[in-house]
């Protein structure tokens, strides 16, 4: 058996109906099988992108994620494939019969589990059952800037700030590609350290989306070090927004933001890194808040560049 892995991404989609909750099936004619929209991750896509586009064109639905639900691992063809699931809600759009899904059904709980082909989408379902209602909190550090050492050196930067310093070309194509990851948990509100770095990473949302970036110059790295208190006490009223939202800030700063975290919200399922600050360029982590009660995180999930 090959040690490469197949990595695949999909939705348990929902939907209510008289107050019922269905879940979306498709029938995949050449496998003769009912189960999730769900396909492979392309080459350089963020894996929450994957599942949205999986969903659109297997079944022409528009959703919006929620929580992550477990993993499917299973082989395939001699090899490893690991299915990333979330759970996520109709926002519109109609079905076209296509090449790979000949038929959907729209069932409730007992109909699905019925009728679902392989038993490892059982487990997923269940647990797309317990999912509730919650609103993403993602802590998000810039994309790849260019380096200081070249920034200070540059002939047209010798008088320049270091909040002036702009992205790479690998940055711009990072910040272009977390246009549909954001969009698909609805974020609504950005809020940004001021640096260019910074502005730049969520321009393209921005733009996309015609959402105005809220500065914080707080989360800055100047003033971040030069009064951390204050980054903290900003971050933590931001933290009161019920709608989804997105912080971008700097290496240094998020320590500071992971803590007003910790302080603030009580994680139901916590694990070693819930709150870990360390992130590479253009990661994040998504906070899964409670929309019944902000303080209470029901997933944390990591997505690390």
């Amino acid at each position: 058996m090959s040690d490469k892995r197949i990595i695949a991404a999909g939705a348990v989609v929902t939907r209510e109906t008289n107050g019922v909750t269905e879940y979306l099936l498709i029938y995949r004619g050449y496998r003769d099988d009912w189960t999730f929209p769900k396909g492979k991750v392309d080459p350089g896509e963020h894996i929450i992108s994957a599942a949205i586009r999986e969903v659109r064109e297997e079944t022409g639905f528009a959703v919006q994620l929620g929580i992550p639900l477990p993993m499917a691992t299973y082989l395939k063809n001699n090899l490893v494939k690991d299915v990333h699931y979330w759970h996520a809600k109709l926002l519109g759009g109609t079905f076209v019969k296509n090449d790979e899904v000949i038929e959907i059904k729209w069932l409730n709980f007992e109909k699905t589990k019925k009728l679902l082909t392989y038993e490892h989408d059982i487990e997923i379902l269940e647990a797309a059952a317990q999912a509730v209602e919650t609103s993403p909190l993602i802590v998000l550090r810039h994309t790849q800037a260019i380096k200081r050492a070249e920034w200070a050196i540059a002939k047209d930067s010798l008088s320049e700030f270091d909040a002036r310093r702009p992205l790479t070309a690998v940055g711009r194509i990072q910040a272009n590609g977390l246009v549909p990851a954001l969009a698909a948990f609805g974020i609504a509100l950005l809020h940004t350290s001021d640096s260019r770095r910074c502005r730049d990473t969520l321009g393209p949302y921005s733009s996309a989306r015609s959402i105005p970036i809220t500065l914080e110059e707080t989360l800055s790295e100047e003033r971040h070090l030069a009064d951390p208190k204050k980054a903290l006490a900003r971050v933590a009223q931001i933290l009161k927004s019920e709608l989804p939202l997105a912080i971008c800030t700097h290496r240094p700063v998020l320590p500071t933001i992971m803590e007003a975290l910790s302080d603030s919200v009580e994680l139901l399922n916590p694990t070693k890194k819930s709150f870990d600050p360390a992130l590479t360029p253009g990661s994040m982590v998504i906070f899964h808040r409670d929309i019944r009660d902000l303080t209470k995180v029901i997933s944390v999930e990591r997505h690390i560049h």
